[in-house]
This record gives structure tokens, sequence and C-alpha cells, in this order.
């Protein structure tokens, strides 16, 4: 006979109860700008000082749904780094400046042209979009080598890789993007691929803070909410660690 923890189900469905009601009552609430998100339009800000196009690029992201929990990790990822390509191409319209970026999912590619056309429009200068800034690769070897290349072309003065990468590939593109002096905002899916981000970038991103980009950037007020709603949650989580911890201390637990 399974024994039901009573304290694991409260506690499940009070975080549920608090996320509904958070999408309904939160909604048009601000929220604090994301660091990932300052840094990568710092990157393209970085850019444009260097007179260079900036690199975007969000490995295999988009192209693997398996289905497992790890299909379903990295589908999370694909509002996030679709919103982040928007934002940043409002500021690279401002300022005139290109983003370079590649998939290998065919579908994900015409999202990104979707979302970078949709961000040069609202940045005032639509005719600064160009299409074949998007590109589409068979494969992750294929992917990497280009962008290898394309760093050394362009000598490129900013990056931005979101996403999905492994440790031996991103640390080829790291490398890449070393010999240039380029400004590095990196941030992969898993702990241990992000290892060689942490000793390769100039500005680290977490996953947790990644797929958070996407309810972030979003003009759907109800992924903000609930957002918002998250913090709740953590906020009386942390009060009862807190608390439970004095209490222990005194003898009291």
């Amino acid at each position: 006979m399974a024994i039901v923890r009573m304290d694991i189900l409260i506690v499940f469905i009070g975080s549920f109860a608090t996320l509904l009601i958070s999408s309904f009552a939160l909604k048009g609430v601000k929220l604090r700008m994301i660091p990932t998100v300052e840094a990568s339009i710092e990157a393209v800000r970085v850019a444009t000082e260097k007179g260079t196009p900036v690199l975007f690029d969000t490995g295999w992201t988009g192209a693997n749904f398996w289905g497992n929990s790890t299909g379903l990790t990295t589908l999370c990822f694909v509002p996030a780094t679709l919103e982040l390509l928007k934002a940043m191409s409002v500021e690279a319209g401002r300022l005139d400046v290109r983003i370079i970026t590649g998939t290998q999912n065919s579908v994900y590619a015409l999202m990104s042209r979707d979302f970078m056309e949709a961000g040069y429009a609202l940045s005032g200068h639509p005719d600064r979009f160009n299409p074949d800034d998007i590109n589409f690769y068979p494969n992750n070897t294929a992917l990497i080598a280009s962008d290898v290349e394309l760093i050394h072309r362009h000598n490129i003065g900013a990056a931005v890789m979101i996403g999905g990468h492994n440790q031996t590939s991103n640390i080829v593109v790291y490398e890449a993007l070393a010999t240039t002096g380029a400004m590095l905002v990196a941030g992969e899916i898993w702990p241990n691929d992000n290892s060689m981000a942490a000793l390769a970038a100039d500005y680290l991103s977490f996953a947790e803070e990644n797929i958070a980009i996407g309810a972030y950037l979003t003009d759907d007020p109800v992924p903000k909410a609930i957002l918002a709603g998250e913090d709740i949650i953590k906020g009386f989580l942390i009060a009862v660690v807190i608390f439970g911890g004095a209490l222990f201390g005194l003898g009291v637990l």
C-alpha cells in the first residue's frame, strides 16, 4: 500500500492554487529586468561600437523534441530564445547592426525569421532586417563549423549563446570568439555544459533564468503574472525553511 506524503501533496496543491490565482490577480504586474536580457542587449551595443555583427547561437534548441523530460526541457527554451532574439533585434534595428543566427530545425528557422523581422519592425527600421542572416544547417557539426567561419570572417565583436550546446562543441566556438576579443553572453540547458560557459563568458546565464525569459518578454500578461506567483511561492518556502531552522535551533523541533 502506497503511503501518501500529505505534506508534499499540500505544498503541490498550494503552489498550483497560488499560480492559478496569480494568473488572474497579478496581471499587469511590473517585473525587474532579467539580467540575461540586459546583458544580451548590451552585447548588441558592444557589437555596434566595434562595427561588427552580433552572433546569436541557440545550438540545437528547437531541433530535438524528444518524448521525455530532456526534450521537454529543450522545448522550454524555444519561446525564450525567440523572444530574446526579438528583443535584441529591436535594439539592433535602432543601432543599425546585423544579427547573424542559425539553427538545425527548419520550423525554428522560419520562427526565427518571424521574430527577428518583427523586432526590426518595432525598431522603426524594418528595412534593416536581412533574411540572409538566418541560416539553416543539416546538423550540429555544420552549425559549429559555420559559427567559427563567421566569427573570423566578420571579426565578431559580441555573441549571445543561449540554449543547447555541449562541452565538445561550445568550447570550439568560445575559443574562436576569444581570438576576436568578443563579448560573450552564454547559458546552457544542463549544468555540466554550463561549466565551459562559466570559464569563457563575460556573463553567465543559468537555465532557470533562460527559461523565464520567454515569459518575461512576451506581450501576454499571464506568463508575467505566473512568474510573480512563483516568487510568492519561493518567498513562502524560504520563510518556512528559516522558521523551521530557528525552531530546530531552539530545540522545539
